[in-house]
């Protein structure tokens, strides 16, 4: 299933591949009893044998088609149905503006709600022109729309942030007396307290523009993002 030279991921096969993409090996050496490998993110290399392989599930990168992964964004629980579909639009114009790079936008869609830490979860699915032999090609160009997109929920307005937590820290000891200094109580043992309460600011919005359409914004801001292969 597998040449020299071939990028190529070794798992159980009763295990489920994750969404993201998997890190490989590359194939140095095939023999009639072992396969030499070198995994990529660190360069060792290794010698399995063909039988524990055999076992295995082997994904071929370099016989994958174009690559296709999947981006997951977090996004309050309150976001508007209208700001969901100009976020979309965004990514839609970085994709057009590189040609040569990207193929499609295959998929927006809420995948997961979060009710108590009032957040939801976005899957964007995005579709390469390479395939994933040419993993760093593939990884830059993922790293690159994920940048953009939180550039995007900045200017939206619409980037997730925790919910602030009061803490409170208290010991108790009768022997201390009432002047007692913080960092005394502290060593002893003794009474303290630590709170935090911070205000929450109301997110920025994307500023109008009479002149100008939201999809001429968000093509602008994508063409003027570096690594554009036209």
């Amino acid at each position: 299933p597998y040449g020299i030279g071939d990028l190529i991921h070794v798992s159980n096969i009763e295990s489920d591949t994750v969404l993201e993409g998997s890190v490989g090996w590359t194939v140095n050496n095939v023999t009639l009893f072992e396969t030499e490998m070198t995994w990529l993110p660190t360069m060792e290399r290794c010698s399995v044998s063909n039988g524990s392989l055999a076992n295995s599930r082997i994904i071929n990168w370099k016989r994958s088609p174009t690559a296709r992964f999947v981006i997951f964004l977090i996004f309050p629980i309150d976001t508007s149905y209208e700001k969901l579909e100009v976020f979309k639009l965004a990514v839609e114009e970085y994709l057009k503006a590189r040609p040569r790079e990207w193929l499609a936008l295959n998929a927006f869609r809420v995948n997961y709600l979060q009710g108590e830490k009032a957040w939801m979860r976005i899957e964007v699915v995005v579709q390469h022109r390479e395939s994933w032999q040419q993993v760093g090609t593939v990884l830059d160009s993922k790293g690159n729309l994920m940048s953009y997109c939180t550039e995007v929920q900045k200017m939206l307005g619409i980037q997730y942030k925790a919910p602030h937590v009061p803490i409170e820290l208290t010991m108790d000891d009768s022997n201390n007396n009432n002047n007692t200094s913080v960092k005394d109580q502290f060593l002893a043992g003794g009474n303290y307290a630590v709170s935090s309460n911070a205000d929450h600011g109301e997110d920025s919005l994307i500023q109008e523009r009479s002149e100008q359409s939201q999809s001429e914004v968000f093509r602008s801001l994508a063409q003027a993002k570096h690594n554009i292969r036209v």
